[in-house]
């Protein structure tokens, strides 16, 4: 956001006259100078104070989510630098603010009552990850095909990079489309994909990292987590959880609770991908809050679902964010599009160039 200050300058003018003469005594004419003015005031007063980072890309996300729901299309890519780009896992990426805008009428076309709410955002230096939840129904044509007439409503994540005047320079957005597009689709199995979630009320939790002792605990612990998972260490992994830990990888149908649900996604992804490695390029913790952005490596060497083994390498890009208390996890939100590695793994087809809501059902990997 910029801030314009306008100051005029008034400069009163001077006139002297003398008369010389030896006999006589200087005379001085008198000087006029112009009052005050209201606008030497305002030129001399304090310049407003330039808004924060912080400030710029809170007006920013509020700025994109009443632009989202307004279905302004244009006003959503003005939000964006004009070489700004849009990546979504799973597709192409989308350059530039007339891309972007193509992306968000897709969208519009698709699901003409589209709605989004942002439900948490935390924040680091000029980065900003953010969990929302977007609903609609299916009136509009998809991928060429007629409206289904059915709801959808997904949990997703975005990870945006912003300048200093708070446009964004890239946003990672994170979305399970087969996840959508199960829900849309009257013939797919109830409990095999997560059920269309209600828009969230309410204004989201905001998170700021300030680089305490206790995020420091957190982001240990986070990745003594990563380390017995990486290392296929069940004892080390479980020791990190409770019974009232709480997971949501929304690529899966449901919740997972307590000790022995955590001990089955650990076999469960374990056997699939024995050699699964991470990278976390991005990673910080705000508060008890710890967010980290990477990607999932391994080869397909058991079954994934319903899928048999494959053999063939996958490439996940993923969000975890991680709540921790006294060591524990509390809750832990993972965002990924399970896409991706179902087109690696040759059980769908690729998407190509098709924008996020065009998208055709693909077969659940839980």
């Amino acid at each position: 956001m910029r801030t314009t200050i306008a100051a005029v300058a008034v400069v009163g003018m001077v006139s002297l006259a003398c008369a010389c003469d030896e006999d006589k005594k200087t005379t001085e004419t008198t000087t006029s100078t112009a009052a005050p003015t209201q606008a030497t005031a305002t030129a001399t007063a304090t310049a407003a104070p330039k808004p924060s980072p912080a400030e710029a890309q809170a007006k920013t996300l509020k700025s994109l989510v009443d632009a989202w729901n307004a279905h302004d299309a244009d006003k959503i890519a003005a939000l964006y630098e004009p070489a700004g780009k849009l990546v979504i896992p799973g597709l192409k990426d989308f350059s530039g603010t007339t891309e972007i805008a193509g992306e968000a009428k897709a969208d519009f076309e698709a699901f003409p009552d589209f709605k989004v709410a942002l439900t948490k955002t935390f924040v680091k230096g000029n980065v900003s990850v953010s969990e929302w939840v977007i609903t609609g129904k299916n009136d509009g044509p998809l991928m060429g095909q007629k409206p289904s007439g059915r709801q959808m409503g997904v949990a997703g994540c975005s990870v945006a990079t912003f300048d200093d005047a708070g446009l964004i320079k890239e946003e990672h957005r994170y979305v399970d489309l087969p996840t959508e597009t199960s829900q849309l689709d009257p013939k797919a199995k109830a409990g095999t994909f997560r059920a269309p979630l209600t828009l969230p009320t309410g204004a989201p939790e905001v998170h700021t990292s300030a680089g305490t002792p206790e995020e420091a605990k957190a982001l240990a612990s986070v990745n003594a987590l990563y380390a017995a998972f990486e290392g296929k260490k069940e004892s080390d992994f479980l020791a990190l959880v409770t019974e009232d830990t709480t997971s949501d990888d929304y690529t899966a149908p449901a919740t997972w609770k307590g000790v022995k649900a955590h001990k089955d996604g650990f076999e469960s992804y374990t056997k699939t991908f024995p050699d699964l490695a991470q990278t976390k390029p991005l990673q910080f913790a705000a508060g008890d809050t710890v967010v980290s952005e990477g990607t999932l490596t391994g080869t397909q060497k058991g079954a994934l679902g319903p899928i048999k083994a494959t053999n063939k390498p996958v490439s996940l890009r993923f969000v975890d964010i991680i709540q921790m208390k006294d060591g524990k996890v509390v809750h832990m939100d993972t965002f990924s599009n399970s896409a991706e590695m179902l087109v690696e793994i040759g059980a769908m087809p690729a998407i190509g160039a098709a924008p996020a809501a065009s998208v055709a059902a693909a077969p659940t990997t839980k």
